[in-house]
């Protein structure tokens, strides 16, 4: 059968902001997927959305696309930190014209496990579960780059957003890259930025042919002075940002990521 993923995302804490707080941060939230929804067309089953209280669910046609998704997601709702389970297995029973809080199969049950384990956990947030080998070494990969990214300023975390936006990171068709422009309302720079026209996506859509046995894809050459002309700030200082905040490093990490998702997928076929 075919395999599927689950993405569950649950806020940390929730009960401890106040009631206006929690409301406008669950506003913003759904601002948010909607956005997401829409650059993720091309690889959501199911689309995300709130399910019961606080906890948001959708179903991807791989475990690449949730990761994404939920990668996406924690860059743009940063610095409010949320558990994730992300889960792959099949989708057993499905319900035509219906959201994905009534669908089920073992990939729900994967996803359940992956977020109730992750709330459990003192040192992980983010939890992959598809009952093969892959998973020790997805989740510890995952780790590590929450590790880095939860020590970004919000200057580096918007640097990184407008990193992802002008090279993403994908896989294929996952994301619709057009769409992406739509974040840029989302980046909080006291310069206004309106470049949409100038970003050419083309470029991003190439894969090497050359074999690697260590990853660099991560890294733009470039970036940096790019950044400058858009902010109006210094080639040095973007450059200090983006190697205090690991922008590279994360990037690396994620591609590292997608590359051992691509593993267990090709097992469980």
């Amino acid at each position: 059968m075919k395999n599927y993923s689950a993405l569950m995302i649950d806020l940390k804490n929730s009960r401890s902001y106040a009631i206006q707080e929690r409301n406008d941060i669950q506003n913003s939230i759904i601002e948010n997927i909607k956005i997401l929804n829409k650059i993720f067309k091309n690889s959501i089953e199911k689309e995300v959305e709130f399910s019961a209280g606080d906890e948001i669910q959708g179903l991807f046609i791989s475990a690449q696309s949730a990761y994404l998704y939920y990668r996406l997601f924690a860059v743009l709702i940063f610095p409010i930190e949320i558990h994730c389970g992300i889960g792959l297995g099949t989708w057993d029973i499905v319900i035509d014209n219906a959201s994905s809080t009534v669908q089920d199969g073992t990939v729900y049950h994967n996803a359940r496990k992956a977020i109730d384990e992750a709330k459990k956990s003192l040192e992980y947030s983010v939890l992959f579960y598809s009952k093969t080998k892959y998973d020790m070494i997805i989740n510890s990969l995952i780790n590590s780059n929450n590790l880095l990214s939860g020590k970004q300023s919000k200057y580096q975390n918007n640097l990184m957003l407008l990193t992802e936006i002008l090279y993403p990171i994908s896989n294929g068709d996952i994301i619709v890259y057009e769409d992406l422009k739509e974040l840029l309302k989302f980046l909080q720079f006291e310069k206004k930025l309106d470049f949409t026209s100038d970003i050419d996506y083309s470029s991003n859509l190439n894969k090497s042919e050359k074999e690697n046995f260590y990853i660099t894809e991560g890294k733009k050459r470039g970036l940096s002075t790019q950044i400058s002309k858009l902010l109006g700030v210094s080639r040095q200082s973007v450059e200090k940002a983006v190697k205090t905040g690991n922008i590279y490093e994360l990037r690396n990490l994620t591609i590292a990521i997608l590359k051992a998702m691509d593993g267990v997928e090709g097992e469980r076929l």
